[in-house]
Formats: C-alpha cells, structure tokens, sequence
C-alpha cells in the first residue's frame, strides 16, 4: 500500500507473514508518519491497533486495506 493512502481510522490488513509475527491480522489505523523505534530505527508507515496489548508500527508497504460489507438496517457494531 502506499503511504499516501494511509488515513487514521482506516481498515487494514498486516501482510501474511510479516516479521511482527502478527501478519494476516487486521486493525485500525491510529497514526500515520515516521515512528521512532526503541531499537533506533525510524519506520515511515502507521501504527496500527489490532485489539491487543499494544500498537504495531509497520511499513506502509505491508498493509493493505480491507474493504467490510455494510451490515444490515438494525444491526450495529460495536467492541467489547
């Protein structure tokens, strides 16, 4: 995906197989730009909420968006 094509809030996709060890997952996109990284490296990507203790910084090149069928008239979504 291009890094341009990232916006907060967005449906995404981690690459099968990325090194995170969290690959095929989907999450929500919280920030978009360059993340300083504890080990010293810098990744320009998102990071991405996945629904479990902590955020993912990833490259943009291994997400992808993930498109959802709209629910029905009376149904709503929601997370617990």
């Amino acid at each position: 995906m291009n890094y341009e094509d990232l916006t907060p809030g967005m449906l995404v996709r981690i690459a099968p197989g990325h090194q995170s060890g969290y690959g095929g997952r989907t999450g929500h996109v919280i920030r978009v730009g360059a993340v300083d990284l504890l080990s010293g490296g810098t990744i320009t990507g998102a990071l991405v909420d996945i629904g479990e203790g902590g955020l993912l910084a990833v490259k943009a090149e291994a997400l992808e968006p993930v498109e959802l069928d709209p629910l029905q008239p009376g149904w709503a979504e929601f997370e617990v």
